[in-house]
């Protein structure tokens, strides 16, 4: 009998062993995988919830704690129904007061107001309709033929033969254009909202997976030559957070990319395995961060070098540009931002304390319109 005891004390080490190696096997396995698969999947959503409703008076909304009802600056607020689709929208101004459990902030309701109990998401995007419905401004739903087919775009008519061109970015909507596109209508510049592979309405990718830039460049590029047509001769790109990947791959890789004679930037994402790398050290998995990146390119079918910026700036040197950046903002490094901008002679950079990632124009919108307008001047007609 004291041989057997001694015999499953042996045995206990090693069924310990067994079971911590398999564990570690699927969090360096498992955890990459995830990882890849979340970044390179298409959610077609910005939204972050923001806790449910407490209370609703004239021009103020009370919401139970959360980190994103803290946030800084002037956001879209919408509810859902009980099958999950949109059922009212409002805009909340900046946080007026919190007691620690609850958080009060300006309220400019659009029509419904959401009752106690509702749950809520805050959206960067301050609108969910298009240029008319959010902003009054007239505008033609057209579509653009790409190499995997007709992707829709918003048309905003304007003088002169310069167009913005303003992509979005990762996981993002047209919507994202709306926010500065007062300050570029009122300039009198055609302006081009488009959409590329995966979006909603749009064709996706032979994978079904975002490519990070590499590829969607190619849907941009269609979007210049649907310009040209209309009589576009010179180009700004306007891109936010992978946009900006999407504007800068276009200078590289596009036939049209001499015709650019300007850049706006916001947030962009000018080296993925940065921003892969930042995310791994939030979640306290640097170790794991190597391994993350390969499974990307691997998973993705593309590889991150050439989506690298830092490290390839010549082809921006000619350009005038400008540069947002969010110093609270969890996904970009800002040191990027300002390192690329520094690169650059005639790059302007304009970082924003406490914007979080493209929440720049939220936090100072004044600020930002005035950056923008001042940028624009050369390019008017």
């Amino acid at each position: 009998m004291a041989r057997s005891h001694r015999s499953h004390r042996r045995r206990w080490p090693i069924v310990i062993g067994v079971v911590a190696a398999v564990v570690a096997t699927a969090v360096v396995v498992g955890v990459p995988l995830w990882s890849a698969q979340i970044l390179l999947t298409p959610h077609h959503s910005l939204s972050t919830a923001a806790g449910t409703v407490v209370a609703v008076g004239e021009d103020e909304i009370t919401l139970t704690h959360t980190d994103a009802g803290t946030r800084e600056g002037t956001y879209g607020l919408t509810w859902s129904d009980e099958n999950g689709r949109i059922a009212g929208e409002a805009v909340v101004g900046p946080m007026l007061w919190t007691d620690g459990a609850t958080i009060t902030r300006q309220f400019l309701p659009a029509g419904a107001v959401p009752a106690a109990g509702t749950k809520v998401d805050l959206n960067p995007n301050l609108w969910t309709g298009d240029p008319r419905t959010a902003l009054g401004i007239d505008f033609q739903d057209v579509d653009i033929e790409g190499e995997l087919g007709a992707m829709p775009a918003w048309l905003v008519e304007g003088e002169g033969d310069t167009w913005v061109l303003f992509v979005h970015g990762i996981d993002g909507v047209r919507q994202s254009g709306l926010r500065p596109l007062v300050t570029l209508a009122d300039a009198g510049l055609p302006t081009l909202l488009i959409s590329y592979r995966n979006d909603a309405g749009a064709p996706p990718s032979p994978n079904g997976l975002i490519s990070l830039g590499e590829r969607e460049w190619r849907d941009l590029e269609a979007a210049a030559d649907y310009a040209l047509q209309r009589g576009a001769e010179k180009f700004v790109l306007y891109g936010d957070s992978m946009g900006g990947s999407i504007v800068t791959r276009f200078l590289h890789e596009s036939h049209h990319a001499d015709r650019v004679v300007g850049l706006v930037l916001d947030a962009p994402v000018l080296d993925w395995s940065a921003v892969i790398d930042g995310q791994a050290e939030r979640l306290h998995l640097s170790a794991l961060a190597p391994l993350v990146r390969l499974v990307v390119q691997w998973r993705g079918d593309l590889s991150l070098t050439p989506l690298d910026e830092l490290d390839q700036t010549a082809a921006f040197e000619r350009l005038p540009v400008l540069l947002f950046q969010g110093l609270a903002d969890p996904l970009v490094p800002h040191a990027d931002s300002a390192d690329f901008a520094a690169s650059l002679p005639k790059a302007q950079y304009v970082p924003v304390p406490g914007a979080g990632h493209i929440q720049s124009w939220n936090v100072d919108p004044e600020g930002y319109a005035s950056h923008l307008e001042r940028f624009l001047e050369p390019f008017l007609p």
